[in-house]
C-alpha cells in the first residue's frame, strides 16, 4: 500500500501539471482517437482498435500510431515489408500484416509520430492511437478507455497494490468508456447496474462489448478447422490475460491444455520444441493472432508441424444493438472538430 500511494502521488502530480498547462501538450491537425485504459493488462485494446480501423478505413484514410511495446529498436519507424515483431512490436506488426492497407507507425514519443503523419501526402483523416491514454504530451480529439467486465477499474487499486496506472479520477479525460470482454448474454438489468456503478459524467457514453471468435485458420499447411477427430486443444498464448482466450477454446473442446507465457513474450526455439512435443494425433495447437505473428517467423515456422497449428481470430461485438450508435457517435465527434465547409458527407 505505501508504494501504491507513492506511485499514485507521482501520477497525480504529473496529471495536475498537464491539467494546469505547466507541462505542454500538442494537438495535431489530424483527428486522433486514443484507445487506452486506466489499468495495466489486456483489456482488448488491439481487437477494438482493429475493428475501428476496418470500419473507418471503408470511408476515410486511417493510420495507426503505437509505441511499439516490446520491440528491440528505438525511435520512429514506419512499418514496411521488412518489419518484424522485434523491430516494431508484435501488435503493430499484426496491424500491418492483417489490416488492409494499414499505415502503421511506431514511436515512443507520440507527438513525433503524429508530426510524421502530418507530413504525409495525402493527409490522413484519422489516426488511431493504441494505448496512449497516459501519454499526455499528445492531446487527442477523442479518448476511449476500456475496462474488463470482471476487473473493472472502479474496483481496482493503484500499482503495485492493484492494476491501476493512475487514480480512477483519470476517467474524466475519456469521452467513451467501454466495458470489454462481457458475457455475450449480458442482461439489460446488469448493464444498468454497471452504468450506475461507473457513474459516468454527463458527457460520457458507456458501451459494452463481447469478444467473439471467428473460425480458426491454419498457420502452416492447408487444413480446414474440424473438431470431428480432435480430442485436445493445446492453447498457446503470450497475452496479459488469457482467460477469455481459454474460454473461447473451450467452445471447441472440453479438453483444453493452456500453455501460457507473459504478455509480449519473445519465444525461443526451446519453447517451440517443448510445445510441439505435446502434440499427438488427436490434438492441435490453437494460438492467438498476436502470438501467431511471432510463430510464423523464422526459425519458428519451420519447427511447427503442418496442419496442426491454428489461429483463433477474435472481433469485438457491441452488445444491446449499439453498434450503429457507437459509429454515429464517432462521426459526431469528427464533425464537431471539422470546419463545416470541409465536412464529409458520409452515409452509413
Amino acid at each position: 500500500m505505501p508504494f501504491a500511494w507513492l506511485y499514485g502521488l507521482i501520477t497525480a502530480l504529473r496529471n495536475k501539471l498537464y491539467d494546469r498547462g505547466i507541462l505542454k501538450t500538442y494537438q495535431s491537425s489530424i483527428f486522433s482517437i486514443c484507445v487506452g485504459n486506466l489499468q495495466v493488462g489486456g483489456t482488448g485494446k488491439t481487437p477494438h482498435t482493429a475493428w475501428m480501423y476496418n470500419w473507418l478505413s471503408m470511408h476515410f484514410k486511417v493510420g495507426i500510431l503505437s509505441r511499439g511495446y516490446g520491440r528491440k529498436t528505438k525511435g520512429l519507424i514506419e512499418a514496411n515489408e521488412n518489419a518484424t515483431p522485434t523491430s516494431i512490436g508484435d501488435e503493430p506488426y499484426w496491424y500491418y500484416n492483417t489490416l488492409k492497407n494499414a499505415k502503421v507507425v511506431v514511436a515512443e514519443k507520440r507527438v513525433i509520430g503524429m508530426q510524421y503523419f502530418e507530413k504525409q501526402k495525402p493527409l490522413l483523416d484519422f489516426i488511431l492511437l493504441d494505448d496512449a491514454f497516459q501519454h499526455r504530451a499528445l492531446k487527442c480529439n477523442l479518448n476511449i478507455i476500456l475496462s474488463e467486465y470482471e476487473r473493472l477499474y472502479i474496483d481496482d487499486k493503484m500499482i503495485p497494490q492493484g492494476r491501476l496506472r493512475e487514480w480512477k479520477t483519470g476517467e474524466k479525460r475519456a469521452e467513451i468508456i467501454i466495458v470489454s470482454k462481457c458475457p455475450a448474454n449480458l442482461t439489460l438489468n446488469k448493464k444498468i447496474d454497471l452504468i450506475h456503478a461507473i457513474n459516468p459524467f454527463e458527457y460520457q457514453d458507456v458501451f459494452f462489448t463481447s469478444l467473439m471468435p471467428s473460425l480458426p485458420f491454419v498457420l502452416k499447411g492447408n487444413a480446414k478447422f474440424d473438431t470431428k477427430n480432435m480430442r485436445q486443444i493445446i492453447a498457446v498464448s503470450g497475452i496479459a490475460n488469457n482467460k477469455s482466450f481459454i474460454e473461447l477454446c473451450n467452445r471447441y473442446s472440453s479438453d483444453v491444455r493452456p500453455i501460457s507465457y507473459p504478455d509480449h513474450y519473445n519465444y525461443t526455439i526451446q519453447d517451440i520444441n517443448e510445445i510441439v512435443a505435446l502434440v499427438n494425433e488427436g490434438s492441435i495447437i490453437i494460438t492467438t493472432e498476436k502470438d501467431a505473428v511471432k510463430l510464423k517467423t523464422a526459425p519458428f515456422l519451420s519447427l511447427l508441424p503442418e496442419n496442426k497449428v491454428f489461429v483463433l481470430p477474435i472481433v469485438p461485438m457491441l452488445l444491446f444493438n449499439e453498434e450503429e450508435k457507437f459509429k454515429q457517435l464517432l462521426m459526431q465527434y469528427h464533425r464537431k472538430r471539422l470546419n463545416p465547409i470541409s465536412e464529409k458527407s458520409v452515409v452509413f
